[in-house]
């Protein structure tokens, strides 16, 4: 079994601004994100990642990116994802194997667990489009698990 443990930190307000021009979506911004993420496996592919992060601040729409390999993930895998927030209210969501929009609300002591099969094709993340109801999110944190599906 392989075991990999990386760690990213940084704002990430310029780099979602320009990802979410180049994609033509609504804007917004991220700053202060902090994660970690560990995988295991096989020789072949990514069996099991486990990421946790935090975020200082969320305005707008941004996408956030909940998990993150260090090499392409193909077929079907189930993600198990909760998200909390200590300020504010944000709607949540992500697209499963079926096309289907996931999700739901978060506000303070309403924690979202998202459970879905998702399917990234030739990507090395997962990533969650977020929509602040209001001005702004603060001390937004998230745990996600994705498994590999046969």
């Amino acid at each position: 079994m392989i075991l990999r443990t990386w760690a990213v930190k940084g704002v990430l307000a310029a780099g979602s601004w320009a990802t979410l021009m180049l994609a033509g979506c609504e804007s917004g911004t991220i700053t202060g994100q902090e994660q970690t993420c560990g995988s295991s496996g096989g020789l072949f592919a990514v069996e099991e990642i486990s990421c946790t992060g935090s975020v200082d601040g969320v305005r707008g729409s941004p996408h956030l990116t909940i998990v993150e390999a260090d090499e392409e993930l193909d077929g079907g895998y189930r993600l198990d994802a909760a998200i909390t927030v200590a300020r504010g209210t944000a709607k949540a969501h992500l697209t499963d194997a079926d096309g289907e929009q996931v999700g739901g609300e978060v506000a303070p002591g309403r924690p979202l667990q998202i459970t879905a099969v998702v399917e990234p094709v030739d990507e090395e993340e997962i990533d969650m489009e977020l929509d602040v109801v209001g001005k702004e999110v603060r001390d937004l944190r998230y745990e996600a698990i994705l498994v590999r599906q046969d």
